[in-house]
């Protein structure tokens, strides 16, 4: 799908719910995506951000990515050589590191495998985390899960996981309604193969985006976002923003995720512990891409 036909498709789709919340970035905004594998991978793709980035050319603001895959509400994934606790506490911390004014939190994926049985637990999970995350006193944003996307046999049927990740999907709106969060409903946004095939997978394996997913993840989200106008930057100017937001966002993953993290900072620190003190040298670098970012979204609108 070419960036040209995302303004048609933004003037065709239906709002996700009647009167969405206003989504409006101000100037000096730092919005972080948090979750698992969807918000992990989204990082590589950079569509999503290069969209919100030329929907606002006008505001200063930044993205951070502090996906983990295979994440939950409880931060399991997050744990390393310790506890579960261990992991939570991780979590948090690199959200307060990163000091938030916008949250989009992404979560009920990898919850939804257990089940109606799960479902509780997860709920009580998801407003625990909820809880801590308001002390940031940013404004926060809930993304359901996807749907299973079906790619038929030999791959299992997924009508049992879609049945779970509706119920898990109903939950999360229940829980934003709630505490007058917005909420972006991935699940109903993106196609279920029965009103409308899509051209090609939206997924590798049924549940991860692949490249054309994530444009359509992308899609989902300005629209759920409550953003109805198409930007007018060119295509080749977007294109050119994501190249520079996807080399944004390694340079961040290797800061906050350094490849030898257990000899750095680990119980192996005194092997290479000296080579933190290189680390924060990650940051110049990240806001000299963020400075470049910023002059190119600003550039002259294209004709129309």
């Amino acid at each position: 799908m070419k960036w040209t036909a995302i303004p048609l498709m933004l003037a065709l789709a239906i709002p996700l719910f009647a009167k969405p919340p206003q989504f409006q970035p101000i100037e000096g905004d730092r919005i972080v995506f948090l979750g698992g594998t969807l918000v992990e991978r989204d990082q590589t793709y950079g569509y999503f951000e290069s969209m919100l980035l030329t929907h606002f050319k006008n505001v200063n603001f930044t993205f951070r990515n502090l996906g983990w895959s295979g994440d939950t509400v409880w931060g399991e994934a997050r744990v390393g050589f310790g506890s579960q606790k261990d992991g939570y506490a991780s979590l948090l911390s690199r959200v307060g590191e990163s000091k938030p004014t916008l949250l989009f939190v992404n979560y009920g994926m990898n919850e939804s495998f257990e089940g109606e049985a799960g479902l509780s637990h997860f709920v009580e999970g998801y407003n625990a985390l909820l809880d801590d995350l308001a002390k940031t006193r940013a404004k926060i944003w809930l993304v359901s899960p996807n749907r299973h996307e079906d790619l038929r046999r030999p791959l299992p049927d997924p009508s049992e996981h879609n049945n779970q990740l509706k119920m898990y999907a109903n939950a999360i709106v229940k829980i934003a309604e709630k505490r007058g969060y917005g909420f972006v409903n991935l699940f109903e946004a993106l196609p279920d193969g029965a009103k409308e095939t899509p051209p090609h997978p939206l997924t590798d394996n049924g549940i991860h985006f692949n490249d054309y997913g994530a444009k359509r993840f992308a899609i989902a989200m300005i629209i759920g976002l409550g953003i109805h106008t198409s930007p007018s930057t060119s295509p080749e100017t977007i294109e050119s923003i994501r190249t520079l937001v996807n080399q944004k966002n390694r340079e961040f993953f290797y800061r906050w995720r350094p490849q030898n993290e257990t000899y750095i900072f680990g119980f192996r620190k005194h092997e290479q512990g000296r080579n933190a003190v290189e680390i924060p040298q990650f940051d110049p670098i990240i806001e000299k891409l963020e400075s470049k970012i910023n002059e190119l979204k600003k550039q002259e609108s294209s004709p129309k």
